[in-house]
């Protein structure tokens, strides 16, 4: 099977795409009452550029929804906050957000309702094959997956999962809907040139998040009018997440195992990133299942970062008598009418 020969499975509420290069969830669409329902961002350049080859291999194809192991990017960033700077945050993954995120996976089996692929670590890693495997619901528009980690020894893992929704939608007509114990802005200034929200802050609520231009933004309802690029980490969240796309008329709603995964990661990136590929036009709502420090290289979420001291795990432990294995879901639902 050549690399990006595109998996499919389509049934009553729904069709979807996988890619074996990053066992990416390329597309996803549901079929509500009202007609198909497609949440995704979806990127507006081709893989196959050839002024695109220096990029990794996940930014190139960049799927609706991906698996990051070890989670993180990393990279030099400026006006770091106080009680950060000395956590390296300028270090960098190689590749970013791991070999899950940019390599090709195995196709394992393939039914009338189920994809199943795998990704083998090199022998020297402490990961030794991921698993992944994404089920419809055959009654419901919904999408069960599954990530299973086997290691070769005990291990401390930052990893992360990676939805990004449109944010092609009129202002302000997404509505997020999360509980969470506690929320932390950007501790630096997010590249773009396009931050909102204040540096290395502590929120309660989405909709009052302190801004850079004083006051609070209300980041629960979205895009905003103007180009944005903003990232924030809610902790120890409670219950799913839903984004409730009002001029669709659908809600879609993430659930994920929060004992694995304590933390969710809001990447808004909205029209401000001006380099390849982006090019000021990208429009996408990362909503983030995490256990690890923002995006920061693995070696911060190992270490005892200001998220990790104050209580919240920025890494999961792996042993080897089993797999450690990661449920999550994706659902829709019509949005009730007024």
């Amino acid at each position: 099977m050549a690399p990006l020969d595109l998996l499919a499975l389509d049934w009553p509420h729904g069709a979807l795409r996988v890619s074996p290069m990053g066992a990416m969830l390329t597309e996803l669409v549901f079929h509500l009452p009202d007609g198909p329902f497609a949440p995704f961002a979806r990127p507006h350049w081709s893989p196959d550029d050839p002024l695109l080859g220096a990029l990794p291999a996940h930014l190139r194809h960049l799927g609706a929804e991906f698996v990051c192991l070890p989670f993180g990017v990393g990279g030099p960033l400026d006006g770091i906050a106080p009680g950060w700077s000395e956590f390296g945050l300028e270090l960098c993954n190689d590749p970013p957000h791991g070999l899950a995120a940019n390599a090709t996976w195995r196709v394992e089996e393939q039914g009338a309702g189920h994809i199943r692929l795998t990704l083998d670590y090199p022998a020297d890693h402490a990961v030794r094959r991921l698993t992944r495997t994404l089920a419809v619901r055959p009654d419901a528009p919904a999408l069960d997956l599954e990530l299973a980690i086997e290691v070769r020894r005990v291990t401390r893992l930052p990893l992360g999962l990676h939805p990004i929704l449109s944010l092609d939608v009129p202002p302000e007509s997404l509505h997020l809907q999360a509980r969470f114990r506690r929320g932390l802005t950007y501790p630096a200034m997010v590249p773009g040139g396009a931050m909102r929200a204040a540096i290395g802050r502590d929120f309660a609520t989405l909709a009052a998040v302190p801004s850079r231009a004083g006051g609070v933004v209300d980041l629960a309802r979205l895009p905003k009018a103007e180009p944005m690029e903003d990232v924030l980490q809610l902790c120890d969240v409670e219950g799913a997440v839903e984004a409730i796309f009002a001029e669709r008329g659908a809600v879609l709603s993430l659930d994920w195992d929060r004992d694995l995964l304590p933390s969710c990661l809001l990447w808004i990136s909205d029209r401000a990133l001006a380099g390849a590929p982006w090019d000021g036009r990208y429009r996408g709502l990362g909503i983030e299942p995490i256990a690890a420090c923002f995006d920061f290289a693995e070696a911060v979420s190992l270490a005892d970062n200001p998220i990790a001291s104050a209580g919240t795990p920025t890494c999961l432990v792996a042993t080897l008598e089993r797999p450690a294995i990661l449920r999550y879901s994706l659902a829709a639902r019509p949005l009730p009418r007024a």
